[in-house]
C-alpha cells in the first residue's frame, strides 16, 4: 500500500518540475514592459512583447492575448518566421485551457520554421516539439513523448547549440524512464543532464531540480550510495537559492532516502522542514505528500500512533483538492493503521468510506476484508458468537482457498497455451518472412547476373568496336592513304613537266590533283575520328580538346575547359570517355541543333568527371531510354562499364546538360 501512494504521489509531481520553472515577480513583466518600449528597434520590441505574453500565459490569457497583439502590429506582413513565432506563443496562452488548439498551433510554428536554418529557429523548433510532447504525455502517450524527445527536441536543441536547453531535455528523458521503471537508463539521461548543467555556474534552479529527481531514481532503484552523493550535491544547490519554490521537494527527497538508510531521526528532521517551507508557499500537494512520507516513516518504525494523524492531516488537504484516487488510498491506509492500533470501530468507518469511493472492481476485493474487521468489532461483545462465526469462515476460507487455486491452475494452463501459440505464429511468421527475403535475394541476385552479363556482353562488343575501327583506321592511313598520296605526287609531277602547266592552273589535271587533296583529307579526318592518333600518343586533354576543335564552327560554338587532368590514363578508360563525348558532341550538333556546347573535364579526389552542356532544343530522357532519342541508353551503357553514374538533366525546349561521375580506383 505505501509503495502504491508512494509511486502515484512521485509520478504526478515531477512532470512539471522541470519544465516549469518558478513563476518570477510581477517585477519582471514590468521591467519587460519598459525594455520593449525603450526598445531602439521593431525586432527587439516584438521579442520583448512576445516574453510578456508568454508571462502572462498561465496567469491573465486576456493580458497575454493584448501583448501577442501588440507584438504582431509589429511584425512585417507575410514574414513566415515571425508568424511561426506568433504561432509559438499563441499555443502557449492555450497549453493549460484548450490542449488540441495548442497542439494546433505548435504543429503550424514546425510548418513555418522548419525551412529556416539558424540557430533561434531551432531553438523554437526544440521547444514547441518538447512542449507538443508533454500535450501527448498529459494523456498518458509516455512512449510518443519520449521519441518526440529524442528523435525532435535535442537533435534541434543540438543543432541550436544550446547545451542548457539539450540538458533539460535529457532531463525530461529521464523523467518518462523513471516514470516507466527504467531506473538504470534514466540514471544514465540525469548523468547527462547534469552534465550539460555544469556548464553554467549559475543555473542553480536547474540543477536543483536535476539533483532531486536523481536523487529520486537512486532511491527507487536501491542504489542508496549514489542516492546520497545526488542528495548532497542537491543540498549545495538548494543552500545557494534558499526560497526556491523547489525546496520541498527536496526535503521529501532527502527525508525518503534517510528513510530508506533507516536514518530515521534525520527523515523526520527532513521531513519537518520540508512541511515548514511547502506551508509557508501555501504548497498544498506538497504538504499532503510529505504528510504522507511522514505517517510510513512512523509506520517503518512501528509508530502507528503518530502516523495517524499524519495520514489524517493529508486525507484534509486531498479531499479540500478533490482528489478521490489519493483520497481512497489513505482511506484504506488509515483503516489498516486503526487496525494495527486495536481500534476496529475507526478501522470498519474508514473501509466503509473507502469502499464507497472505490469501484466494483475493488469493492469485491474489500468484502472479505469488511466480514473480517466486523468479526473482530463483535469479539469485544459477543465472544460465543465470533468462535461459531470463526469457524464457519474458517471452513468458507478453506473452500475459496481451494477454488483459488484451482482458478490459478486454470489460469496457468490458458497462459502457457496461449504463450505456445503466440511462440507458434511468431515461428511461423518468421520462418515466412525469411523464406520471402530468400526469394527476394534470389532474384536480386538472378537480376544482377543478367546485368552483369549483359554489361559484359556489351563491353566484349565495344572493344571489338574499338579494335575493327583501330585496324580499319590504319588500313585507311596506312594503305588507302598512302595509294592517295603516291598519285598525287605522280600527277603533280607530270603536271609539272608540262611547260604551260604554270600558265592553265584551272587544267582538268589540277581539279584532279584538288580533289585527290580533299579525298586524302577526308580520309584522314575519317581514320582520326576511328582511332585519335592524339588521345593515343598525347593523352586525354589534347584529345577531348582536338575533338572540341574540330566540331567547332561558325553554326556551333563548342567550347572545352580542363582541370587538373593526368596525362596518363588507361588505354580503355581513355577511349571508352572520348567516344562517350564524341557521341555527346554528335548528338548536340546534329539532333539538338545547338548553337554553343561547352564541355568540362575535370579530376576531384580520385574521380573523373564529365559535364556536357548545350542550348539546344532539349528532350525528354525517358524516351530517350526508349530508344526514341540520341541513344541514351548506349552512353549509360559505356558509363556502367567503368562504373560510374550518369546524370540529365533536360526538358523540351530548354537545352540538355549531361553530369557524369567514373570513378578512378580499379579503372
Amino acid at each position: 500500500m505505501k509503495q502504491v501512494l508512494t509511486a502515484v504521489v512521485w509520478l504526478l509531481a515531477p512532470v512539471f518540475a522541470f519544465s516549469q520553472a518558478p513563476d518570477p515577480a510581477s517585477l519582471y513583466a514590468d521591467s519587460l514592459l519598459k525594455l520593449a518600449r525603450q526598445a531602439q528597434t521593431d525586432s527587439v520590441k516584438i521579442r520583448h512583447y512576445l516574453e510578456i505574453s508568454n508571462f502572462w500565459s498561465d496567469r491573465d490569457t486576456s493580458k497575454a492575448f493584448d501583448y501577442l497583439r501588440e507584438a504582431q502590429r509589429l511584425m512585417p506582413e507575410k514574414d513566415a518566421y515571425y508568424r511561426g513565432l506568433r504561432h509559438f506563443y499563441t499555443a502557449g496562452i492555450y497549453f493549460g485551457v484548450d490542449r488540441e488548439r495548442a497542439k494546433q498551433e505548435y504543429q503550424r510554428t514546425e510548418t513555418l520554421l522548419k525551412k529556416y536554418n539558424h540557430g533561434e529557429a531551432y531553438r523554437f523548433r526544440a521547444r514547441t516539439w518538447n512542449n507538443f510532447g508533454i500535450l501527448l504525455q498529459a494523456t498518458e502517450q509516455e512512449k510518443a513523448y519520449m521519441a518526440i524527445l529524442l528523435n525532435k527536441a535535442i537533435p534541434l536543441a543540438q543543432k541550436a547549440h544550446d547545451t542548457l536547453l539539450v540538458a533539460e531535455y535529457y532531463h525530461n528523458v529521464a523523467l518518462v524512464l523513471m516514470n516507466a521503471t527504467d531506473y538504470a537508463k534514466a540514471d544514465q539521461y540525469y548523468q547527462r543532464a547534469l552534465n550539460g548543467l555544469a556548464a553554467y555556474p549559475g543555473s542553480h534552479e536547474k540543477k536543483l531540480t536535476a539533483f532531486v529527481n536523481a536523487a529520486k531514481n537512486a532511491v527507487y532503484s536501491r542504489a542508496y550510495n549514489r542516492a546520497k552523493s545526488y542528495v548532497d550535491s542537491a543540498r549545495e544547490q538548494a543552500a545557494a537559492i534558499p526560497h526556491s519554490l523547489y525546496l520541498p521537494a527536496f526535503y521529501r527527497t532527502e527525508g525518503n532516502y534517510f528513510r530508506h538508510v533507516r536514518r530515521y531521526p534525520e527523515a523526520l528532521a527532513s521531513f519537518d522542514r520540508g512541511l515548514a517551507v511547502a506551508r509557508e508557499l501555501r504548497d498544498d500537494f506538497y504538504v499532503a505528500d510529505i504528510l504522507f512520507e511522514k505517517c510510513i516513516l512512523f509506520q517503518d518504525a512501528g509508530d502507528y500512533r503518530r502516523a495517524k494523524p499524519a495520514i489524517l492531516e493529508a486525507y484534509r488537504y486531498f479531499e479540500k483538492a478533490g482528489n478521490t484516487h489519493n483520497r481512497r488510498l489513505l482511506l484504506k491506509e488509515l483503516s489498516e493503521t486503526d487496525a494495527k492500533l486495536g481500534d476496529y470501530r475507526s478501522a470498519l468507518q474508514w473501509l466503509n468510506q473507502y469502499t464507497a469511493l472505490s469501484d466494483s472492481v475493488f469493492e469485491v476485493g474489500s468484502a472479505v476484508g469488511i466480514a473480517e474487521l466486523e468479526k473482530k468489532f463483535q469479539t469485544v461483545e459477543k465472544e460465543n458468537e465470533i468462535l461459531k462465526l470463526r469457524d464457519q469462515n474458517h471452513q468458507q476460507q478453506s473452500r475459496i482457498e481451494r477454488s483459488r487455486l484451482s482458478i490459478t491452475l486454470l489460469a496457468a494452463g490458458l497462459l502457457v497455451m496461449l504463450l505456445l501459440s503466440y511462440l507458434g505464429w511468431k515461428l511461423f511468421r518468421k520462418n515466412r518472412e525469411t523464406a520471402r527475403q530468400h526469394e527476394e535475394l534470389h532474384q536480386q541476385e538472378l537480376k544482377a547476373i543478367r546485368h552483369r552479363e549483359k554489361i559484359n556482353q556489351y563491353n566484349a562488343m565495344l572493344q571489338g568496336q574499338e579494335q575493327e575501327r583501330n585496324r580499319i583506321a590504319r588500313d585507311l592511313h596506312d594503305g588507302l592513304g598512302g595509294m592517295l598520296a603516291g598519285v598525287k605526287l605522280k600527277l603533280s609531277s607530270i603536271a609539272t613537266k608540262q611547260p604551260d602547266a604554270i600558265k592553265q592552273p584551272d587544267m582538268e589535271l589540277y581539279k584532279v590533283i584538288n580533289q585527290l587533296d580533299q579525298s586524302v583529307d577526308e580520309l584522314r579526318r575519317i581514320a582520326r575520328n576511328m582511332m585519335p592518333e592524339s588521345l593515343l600518343y598525347m593523352g586525354l586533354e589534347p584529345a577531348l580538346r582536338d575533338l572540341c576543335a574540330a566540331l567547332d564552327s561558325d553554326r556551333t560554338a563548342v567550347q572545352f575547359q580542363a582541370f587538373d587532368l593526368r596525362e596518363t590514363y588507361d588505354q580503355a578508360l581513355l577511349i571508352t570517355v572520348y567516344r562517350i563525348v564524341q557521341e555527346l558532341l554528335t548528338n548536340a550538333v546534329k539532333h539538338a541543333k545547338a548553337r554553343t556546347i561547352v564541355v568540362q573535364c575535370s579530376e576531384n579526389e580520385n574521380h573523373l568527371y564529365i559535364t556536357v552542356e548545350d542550348d539546344g532544343v532539349g528532350f525528354d530522357p525517358k524516351t530517350a531510354r526508349h530508344g526514341k532519342g540520341i541513344g541514351l541508353s548506349n552512353i549509360e551503357n559505356r558509363v556502367t562499364i567503368l562504373n560510374g553514374t550518369v546524370d540529365v538533366d533536360s526538358k523540351t525546349g530548354e537545352g540538355t546538360t549531361f553530369h557524369i561521375d567514373i570513378p578512378l580506383n580499379g579503372n
